[in-house]
């Protein structure tokens, strides 16, 4: 028996040695006045024992060429073979070496391996004709990483930038979208950043398109046409939304509102660093100091959300998509969902549903209903099917925090608690107070001499409302380092150990944050001012391929 044990661990040892993993990917593309660009991607890798070479398929490149490959291995430049390569050379002979494989369209990129390890690859090409002009604007849609990589990056960025003098790149000037993974695209500091926000899988892929106002560039390769045919092309299927139709007011917009929305920052900068943040018709104060322990305004989220979106002397305190993850995180507490191990990966959670919905209000009701709808028959809510869900039904998605305002305000309202709309009573400022000051004691709670420690039923209510602040993770540490016996029960409590505990909490506010998100995208972000990625669209691009990694 501890020969087959010995046996088995011997074979998985071995197993992790043969696989490749890619830490981290950062490609920067170098933008030249005609188009064309030098581009250098930087992998972070621990290279296995398995196969002779690493290859990237670039396709797709119509009147586009690419050459000039070489690559560096851990600071010392391979020696570079041009068209000269062998796919078919051992490993020991590709290792310190590169080239090219010529495709019908295209080429693979390719270098030795060299020994197992961790390895730092800087590897450089050139691509002509990227950016292409259109009879009214420049642009171009490239595929920056493939999908169907076996080894596909734990994190990816590309960064555009210009390699000469031009107008620095902003909203003005340049529109930018992203398709094919999880995580945003902006334009920031003169240049365009697309990157990641979770783990690339074989289906992902990394798609730029970047639309450039006429004058920037003089580009060689003439697409001739509207630009708006490659940019709808890549919109199908996208979770982008429809136009807005008051686009054209933007730059107008912009600037009339730029000197006063920048002394009005500073202005709410320093009051918000000295901690006058919230409205005195409210709270009856706009400061507010000190701790209170216990969980207000009797345990109404509706009530506490309508506090930190209107209480704010400056806008909602918290981001809208907090309370979807606070109440699935309550719903987990009371048992309404259950999580289960995902098998596919054990760095995710599924949520099965376990329970009706006889104690909610519609509200609450709603969103329980959608996520419940989104599982599907098997009633088991697995990776991004809620996300999906609320791309779809974005309409439902980012009016339901406008709705959990509401009915908070109702609540105040049949409380007694508003001597007009929005102006509380003294004994409703109170009970106001006491929400930011819970806050104040779930972020201090560390330093508080009279934190105590809390019985199993109160420290589940504050991972919900931390959670509704936008602090669970911060918390849920905090609690496992301070009373870890407690914290396993709390755990226990809901069918996880500690470690399943504290992911979930993360899973929980993730899940929510990209939800909303995706419902946000699909509402908005369609005029190319940046945000989100979609999963979907891309179409039309160049550049990229299928496959990928070693072999």
């Amino acid at each position: 028996m501890k020969r087959l044990l010995a046996l088995v661990a011997a074979a998985a040892l071995c197993a992790a040695a043969a696989a490749h993993e890619v830490k981290d990917l950062d490609i920067s593309v170098a933008v030249n006045k005609d188009g064309s660009a030098v581009v250098t991607q930087r992998w972070s890798m621990f290279v296995g024992s398995e196969n002779t070479e690493w290859y990237l398929p670039v396709e797709n490149l119509g009147p586009m060429t690419i050459g000039s490959l070489s690559v560096k291995d851990n600071g010392v430049p391979m020696q570079s073979l041009g068209d000269g390569w062998d796919v078919d050379r051992s490993r020991s002979w590709k290792t310190g070496k590169c080239g090219i494989v010529r495709k019908r369209g295209g080429a693979e990129l390719c270098w030795g391996l060299g020994e197992s390890g961790d390895h730092n690859w800087e590897v450089t090409f050139t691509l002509t004709g990227l950016v292409q002009a259109y009879d009214d604007a420049d642009a171009f849609n490239f595929m920056f990483v493939n999908p169907g990589m076996p080894d596909a990056p734990q994190h990816a960025r590309v960064t555009i930038y210009p390699a000469f003098d031009c107008p620095a790149w902003t909203y003005d000037n340049t529109r930018v979208w992203a398709f094919g993974f999880y995580g945003d695209i902006n334009v920031v500091g003169g240049k365009v950043v697309a990157e990641t926000s979770e783990s690339m899988g074989y289906s992902s892929k990394l798609i730029t398109l970047v639309k450039f106002e006429k004058g920037i560039f003089q580009p060689t390769v003439v697409k001739g046409g509207p630009v708006q045919e490659l940019i709808d092309r890549a919109l199908e299927d996208s979770s982008y939304g429809e136009e807005d139709p008051a686009e054209k007011w933007f730059l107008l917009g912009f600037a009339l509102v730029f000197l006063g929305g920048l002394f009005l920052a500073i202005y709410v900068a320093i009051a918000s660093a000295l901690g006058y943040k919230w409205k005195k018709s409210i709270f009856g104060k706009t400061k507010i100091d000190g701790w209170y322990r216990d969980v207000p305004l009797d345990k109404n989220l509706f009530a506490a959300e309508y506090l930190l979106a209107k209480g704010g002397r400056f806008g909602s305190s918290v981001p809208a998509q907090n309370i979807i993850g606070a109440f699935f995180l309550r719903w987990i507490m009371d048992g309404k969902l259950k999580v289960q191990p995902d098998p596919k990966s054990d760095k995710r959670v599924n949520l099965l549903f376990e329970a009706d919905t006889a104690s909610m209000d519609d509200v609450e009701e709603d969103l329980f209903q959608w996520a419940l709808s989104a599982a599907g028959e098997n009633k088991l809510l697995e990776k991004n099917e809620f996300e999906k869900w609320s791309t779809k039904n974005y309409k439902k998605m980012t009016a339901w925090p406008d709705r959990a305002v509401a009915r908070g305000k109702t609540w105040f309202r049949d409380k007694g608690y508003f001597l007009t709309e929005g102006n509380c009573t003294t004994e409703g400022q109170q009970q106001a107070c006491h929400l930011i000051e819970f806050r104040n004691f779930l972020k201090d709670f560390t330093m508080s001499g009279e934190r105590g420690s809390a019985e199993v039923g109160l420290w589940k209510d504050y991972l919900v409302y931390a959670q509704l602040f936008g602090i669970a993770e911060k918390v849920a540490k905090q609690f496992k380092k301070l009373y870890p016996a407690i914290y396993e029960e709390v755990a226990r409590s809901t069918g996880m150990d500690s470690n399943t505990f504290t992911y979930m909490v993360l899973w929980t506010n993730n899940m929510s944050t990209r939800s909303f998100g995706n419902a946000v995208a699909k509402a908005g972000n369609i005029n190319g001012t940046g945000g989100h990625s979609s999963f979907g669209g891309g179409g039309g691009f160049s550049g990229g391929g299928f496959g990928g990694g070693g072999r």
